[in-house]
């Protein structure tokens, strides 16, 4: 699958308080590292801020547009950071992204909290009752391998 079409007016629509401007600022700069299609619908990119380790953006996408962002940054003003828009405007930049390994389990989950791997993994349980049982199954595992 390729990429939705995009233009800058649709990336600013989506932002607010400067940071379609701080995005293109951080583009300029340079500070958009590995940027990658993984799998069919999904971007992942590096890109340095203010941190000493760059932030990871990760942007899913259908057809028509962009459906889910995620970056690791602080921001969480309901709009995207500039971190995602520095990513986004230099998907405008390339012909062709280079296709990345899919992420990984510990990928899309190194940066949540205890709580907040409970909250996804209730999300997929509701999403898929038979995951409890195969939880059951690990726990209990786990419990057995630790005596």
């Amino acid at each position: 699958m390729s990429l939705p079409s995009l233009t800058e007016a649709d990336i600013r629509e989506h932002t607010a308080g400067g940071s379609f401007e701080r995005g293109q600022q951080y583009l300029a700069d340079g500070a958009v590292h590995s940027l990658e299609q993984t799998g069919e619908q999904t971007l992942r990119a590096k890109v340095q801020g203010s941190d000493v380790h760059p932030y990871l953006v990760s942007i899913r996408f259908n057809a028509e547009e962009v459906t889910n962002v995620r970056c690791t940054c602080p921001y969480h003003e309901g709009s995207w950071c500039k971190h995602i828009v520095a990513a986004l405007l230099k998907t405008l930049s390339v012909d062709e992204l280079p296709r990345g390994e899919p992420a990984t389990v510990a990928d899309l989950t190194d940066d949540l909290s205890r709580q907040e791997l409970v909250s996804l993994i209730e999300r997929l349980v509701e999403h898929a009752p038979r995951l409890i049982d195969q939880l059951e199954r690990e726990r209990a595992r786990q419990t057995e391998d630790s005596t």
